[in-house]
Formats: C-alpha cells, sequence, structure tokens
C-alpha cells in the first residue's frame, strides 16, 4: 500500500468540528498553544469564524492533512492594534514534530502572503526554548526584532523572541 501524503488546503466551514477536535487535542501537547476559552467555542461558533476569515485578504487558516486527519494548522491574522501586520501561528501534532510539516505549511502562508495578502508585514513570537521552531523561521526569511517575557500555557512566563517577516 502506498504512503499517504501530506495535503494542505484552506480551512472551511465544514472543517469546524474537526479543527476543534484537532485544537483541543494539540492544547496539551505544547506550551506554546495559548486558545483562551478553546474548550467552550462551538461547532456554530467555529463555523462562523472559518467563513469569515475565507473572504479576507488579511487572514489565512491552512491545513496540512494526512487523508481526512488535520495533522497541522497555519494561521495568520491581521493585528487591528497594527494595521498591514499579521501575526501567524504554528500548530503541528506533537507525533508529527520535525518531518517537515511546519515547513511546508510556513512556505505557503509565505507564498500566500506575498501573492495574494494585502498585509505588509508577518510577525510571529517563538519561546526561546523552541530552539526548533527558532531555527525554522531564521531558515525561511524571518529576523530576530527583540525579546519578551510571554506567558505560556502553563501558567509561567518564559523568554521569548519576537521576528518579523521580511
Amino acid at each position: 500500500m502506498a504512503e499517504a501524503e501530506i495535503t494542505m488546503r484552506l480551512a472551511q466551514r465544514a472543517d469546524a468540528a474537526a479543527l476543534l477536535a484537532f485544537l483541543q487535542g494539540v492544547a496539551p501537547e505544547s506550551d506554546a498553544i495559548l486558545l483562551p476559552g478553546l474548550d467552550r467555542v462551538t461547532v456554530a461558533e467555529e463555523a462562523v469564524r472559518l467563513s469569515a476569515v475565507a473572504d479576507r485578504d488579511d487572514c489565512l487558516i491552512l491545513l496540512a492533512c494526512l487523508g481526512p486527519e488535520i495533522v497541522g494548522v497555519l494561521t495568520i491574522m491581521n493585528l487591528a492594534a497594527t494595521p498591514g501586520v499579521g501575526e501567524m501561528g504554528l500548530v503541528i501534532a506533537k507525533r508529527y514534530w520535525h518531518q517537515g510539516i511546519g515547513r511546508l505549511l510556513m512556505e505557503e502562508g509565505q507564498y500566500w502572503f506575498e501573492n495574494y495578502s494585502t498585509l505588509d508585514q508577518l510577525m510571529l513570537t517563538v519561546f526561546d526554548h523552541n530552539i526548533w521552531g527558532k531555527k525554522l523561521y531564521q531558515d525561511i526569511g524571518f529576523q530576530t526584532v527583540g525579546t519578551l517575557l510571554e506567558p505560556a500555557a502553563d501558567g509561567q512566563v518564559k523568554p521569548a523572541t519576537k521576528m518579523v517577516y521580511p
């Protein structure tokens, strides 16, 4: 039997239940997943959010799937307080870490940013202990612009690096 391949596609309204289940399942795997109230979001609310993002050129939700299973998500959300800047977020299920899925999603996100979005810049924050993530972001062109202390999902405040592209 042939190995299944990772496919990437834009999240759609119909993905609401699967996306919520994915996020709720991976949240305990990393201290970087900060989604307050995730356990209270309904499928209907998530479907509305996905529909709203699909119609915008300053936001993106991209899914990495192995067959029907979501194994990773890349989000780019415009920052209301900083017009023209989109904040990137990347989540990969732990059992798929270090297999190139994060790089694929990031590169697709960059392509969307450069060819389709109205954003001027991408920004992300990465915890300093996430050495693999920092290396990936640097390898694909993100530049360090500062350091800060950020709250983590485990309730601790940890050193982090702010990065921008281009």
